[in-house]
């Protein structure tokens, strides 16, 4: 019993078999709801409750639940029990929507985001970063929304399929401050407009595009990489100090 917990308890034993469930479930997708792919599934789910059950009885449940990491994996294992009976029920709508809930499980591989070294080092960089662009995001996404709301107002006529409603605009605004494809949007809007609107519209989204792609999302990227590396540069920097000190201390004793 005590070899069994070992195994169970072994991080890098039950990755593998994440990693083996994750890519049944690539290729059960090829031939879904059969009987063998779901009692496989069903067998990784019985595992992965024994993983909990395993960590639980030796750690205690308060040790257990402290670690970030057995949160994650025990409310993915409780999202995907319903799956347990896929093998026992006819495949329905309903049904097919509760089974949909076992790729959740294919979320557990994130568990070796924790092999990469430094990995604390550079999550506490990242949450550093978004607490410090938290108010550019947030002014990206009003200049978003504004924008969204003001083409839709303009070009709901034109190109319903693209501006017909605040929320269409949305996603086609942001679509466009991908870059990928942003022509299309003027085009389709001057194939059903006259030619001053067409041209009113080009003008239009290539400013748009320009003013939320190009400098937008580049002044977004480049504000978040910067206070990422903040942290690394302090620390450069206390190096860089402490060097300078013992430079002075070694002319001082000469």
């Amino acid at each position: 019993m005590e070899r069994l917990k070992d195994l169970l308890c072994n991080d890098r034993a039950m990755l593998t078999a994440i990693m083996v469930n994750t890519a049944l479930m690539f290729i059960g997708g090829f031939w879904p709801h059969t009987f063998w792919f779901d009692l496989g599934d069903t067998l990784f789910t019985i595992l992965f409750m024994f993983e909990a059950w395993a960590k639980i009885s030796r750690l205690g449940w308060r040790a257990y639940w402290r670690e970030s990491w057995n949160k994650f994996d025990f409310l993915v294992l409780i999202i995907a029990l319903p799956t347990l009976a896929a093998p026992f029920v006819p495949h329905t709508v309903a049904t097919n929507g509760i089974l949909a809930l076992r790729s959740m499980r294919m979320f557990k591989s994130l568990k070796m985001l924790r092999f990469i070294p430094n990995i604390q080092r550079l999550l506490a960089g990242i949450r550093l970063a978004s607490k410090a662009t938290l108010f550019v995001f947030i002014a990206f996404f009003v200049f978003l929304f504004t924008f969204s709301i003001l083409s839709s107002t303009i070009f709901a006529e034109k190109a319903p399929e693209y501006f017909g409603n605040p929320a269409l605009s949305l996603y086609s605004t942001f679509r466009l401050f991908s870059i990928e494809g942003w022509y299309e949007l003027p085009d389709a809007i001057a194939q059903h407009s006259s030619a001053g609107w067409a041209l009113f519209a080009r003008i239009y989204f290539s400013v748009l595009m320009f003013l939320g792609g190009v400098v937008g999302l580049s002044l977004v990227n480049s504000i978040f990489v910067d206070a990422m590396a903040e942290d690394n540069n302090d620390e450069v920097l206390e190096k860089l100090r402490q060097l300078e000190e013992k430079i002075d201390r070694l002319s001082k004793e000469r």
